[in-house]
């Protein structure tokens, strides 16, 4: 055995380093829903004469099954339907178009003031589309509504009012729910990890004053802000956190109500759900190199919640650090590097933050199903996001190198045909990573089996179920009723 490269321990150390800042920032944003006090909104009732105008943007690209429902959610809003403004924003390509296109000539026969607008060029995609269908529209408010998301009839009385009672705020976020919560232990641990971000990071945030990101759906917007902030722009893959930030950096401020569920649905299948993070991640890194350089130059933002919000858009790169670690550590795995004292108590310190603080905040969220059920959901949450390491280091770095790729919207169903192929070879790729990791580790260091069975099984667990996705097309539960 030999002593380790200086650079190589170097390296390691700086990124254990980030991995046990990051697991602090979970750690301290925990501990900040837990003691700081609740915040309430302010609110101002309005009289029926006073109720603005109101744009409701629905942005579909390939759901048209889901068009119908967004539709009738949208058609039962507890609004005058004289002060209404619908836009059904579907830029499809797969011959979906026509159920759009039925739906909305539906509506419009109910009474429903709806335009349907489709462009054949996906310019500057999610955010081209929002920003082509508002250039179209006067109204001084926006609420946004993607296709599986269903807003309860309340939801402008409550949104509306608060704009109307603070002239300084740009958007409210409402909370997500998930309507099919308990399809698969898949679903669960995807509702686990909502729920954390919903109820612990974005209600700490909330308290703590500082800007609660827009989640690109079941928010409404202040018109005037989103011009003042530039508008849309499409050269990041999460235009929605990219334009509130912004918008703080022009000194909007943002709202969040907790109380207010918007009931949606989850992606059913393992590789949706992979497409779908991959997605999050690379915007969020992209957002990160992006905005950077203006939030440390910014005047309006005090040190303290430039360094937080660094680190609310900088956590994803915890895949990317998480990889090269990785990498890195294998030579210490092998037998044929000796660590450092250095090295060696920096590790036992991420390791233990590692593990402990996503295991608190993921248990924040809520025990309502019981300590077991909260077992087995924050359990699974950390085995295939641990899964995820490849995928989404991958988004991760693409962004940091400035590769740009397209919208890839997240599929709610399990198709058949082509798209069962491509599963096959994506669930290979991180079958094969945790098979190949786990026979490195048996053979150079067994003991270490231990030490990484949560990466191991989370790469196989991700894996074989993108393969089964592949094999086993269903449509979903929440669809079949």
């Amino acid at each position: 055995m030999l002593a380790a490269e200086p650079s190589v321990e170097v390296f390691l150390t700086l990124g254990l380093v980030i991995l046990t800042l990051l697991s602090l920032n979970l750690l301290a944003l925990t501990l900040i829903r837990w003691l700081m006090p609740k915040r309430a909104l302010e609110s101002r009732e309005l009289a029926e004469a006073e109720l603005p105008e109101v744009l409701v943007q629905l942005p579909l690209y390939n759901e048209g099954e889901l068009v119908e429902r967004i539709l009738r959610a949208t058609m039962a809003l507890d609004w005058p339907i004289d002060r209404l403004q619908v836009q059904v924003l579907d830029d499809s390509t797969d011959g979906s178009l026509a159920l759009s296109q039925r739906a909305v000539a539906a509506a419009r026969h109910q009474g429903l003031r709806v335009e349907l607008l489709h462009r054949t060029q996906r310019t500057a995609f999610k955010a081209g589309a929002l920003a082509e269908g508002l250039a179209r529209s006067a109204a001084p408010y926006v609420a946004i509504f993607d296709a599986d998301f269903a807003p309860p009839q309340e939801f402008l009385r409550q949104t509306v009012g608060v704009l109307s009672a603070a002239t300084d705020m740009a958007y409210v976020q409402a909370r997500w729910d998930h309507v099919n919560r308990d399809e698969s232990l898949l679903t669960r641990v995807q509702a686990r990890l909502l729920d954390s971000h919903f109820r612990v990071e974005q209600e700490a945030r909330w308290r703590l004053g500082l800007p609660v990101p827009f989640n690109g759906t079941c928010g409404l917007w202040r018109r005037a802000a989103i011009e003042d902030a530039g508008g849309w722009e499409g050269d990041t893959l999460t235009e929605d956190l990219d334009l509130s930030l912004r918008a703080r950096l022009r000194g909007w401020r943002s709202g969040y109500l907790l109380d207010l569920k918007v009931p949606g649905v989850l992606p059913v299948s393992a590789r949706a759900w992979r497409v779908q993070q991959f997605r999050w991640t690379k915007g969020f890194v992209q957002c990160f190199m992006k905005l950077m350089p203006r939030i440390w130059r910014s005047p309006e933002l005090p040190i303290w919640q430039r360094l937080l919000i660094s680190f609310q858009i900088g956590q994803p790169l915890a895949f990317v650090v998480g990889a090269a670690c990785l990498l890195l550590g294998l030579p210490f795995m092998a037998g044929a590097a000796v660590a450092g004292e250095t090295i060696g108590a920096v590790a036992v310190v991420a390791s233990i933050l590692g593990f402990a603080a996503p295991i608190i905040f993921l248990t924040s969220a809520g025990t309502g199903g019981g300590p077991r059920r909260t077992a087995a959901e924050v359990m699974g949450a950390l085995a295939l996001t641990s899964g995820l390491l490849l995928s989404n280091a991958r988004g991760g770095l693409e962004a940091l190198l400035g590769y740009r790729t397209e919208f890839v919207r997240t599929p709610k169903t399990r198709d058949s045909g082509r798209s069962a192929r491509l599963r096959w070879s994506n669930g290979f790729i991180e079958l094969a990573a945790g098979l190949a990791l786990l026979g490195f580790v048996l053979w150079e260091q067994p003991f270490a089996v231990i030490y990484l069975a949560m990466l191991i099984g989370g790469l196989v667990g991700v894996g074989a179920m993108q393969v089964l996705d592949g094999v086993a097309p269903i449509r979903p539960v929440w669809l079949r009723r």
